[in-house]
């Protein structure tokens, strides 16, 4: 079940996020400020059918947190390592897309660690190219950040 969050939900967002992230973890706060002061949308993914771990469909499975604009961007996308390589992150970005396109966005952004082969693979399958890099952007360990976008406005046709 793929569904907006409450407000009662982003503790366990943010819980999720801080098991994911361990390193810079947003916490319950940011989640809550974030979605209350400014443009961003947060998507949560329930596993409702139990193919992860007992109790998830009581817990996020995985969650996409973006900023919806002309240039949007995906500022965290995280799913739970036991649900990972089953398309739900895919379905994360299909959604964040959609509501970004339905919103008059152009283009969606995100940034990605260079050494997450992973999520790298993820966003070139799902149509992003890489823009540029920030050298060194990241710490512990140092690693180049790359920026990549993916054109999603509205094709125009003649009629």
């Amino acid at each position: 079940m793929l569904k907006r969050p409450e407000e009662t939900e982003l503790r366990a967002i943010a819980e999720l996020d801080g098991q994911l992230f361990s390193s810079s973890p947003w916490g319950e706060e940011a989640f809550i400020h974030t979605l209350q002061e400014g443009p961003e949308s947060c998507l949560v993914f329930y596993d409702t059918d139990g193919a992860g771990r007992e109790g998830s469909c009581h817990e996020p499975a995985g969650y996409v947190l973006f900023c919806i604009m002309e240039d949007a961007e995906i500022y965290r996308i995280g799913v739970r390592p036991e649900l990972r390589r089953r398309g739900l992150g895919r379905r994360l970005l299909e959604a964040a897309e959609e509501v970004c396109r339905e919103q008059g966005s152009r283009r969606l952004l995100l940034e990605v660690r260079e050494d997450n082969i992973p999520a790298l693979s993820l966003y070139r399958a799902f149509g992003f190219e890489e823009i540029y890099r920030r050298k060194r952007y990241y710490k512990d360990p140092v690693s180049d950040a790359i920026m990549m976008e993916k054109d999603i406005g509205k094709e125009i046709t003649d009629a």
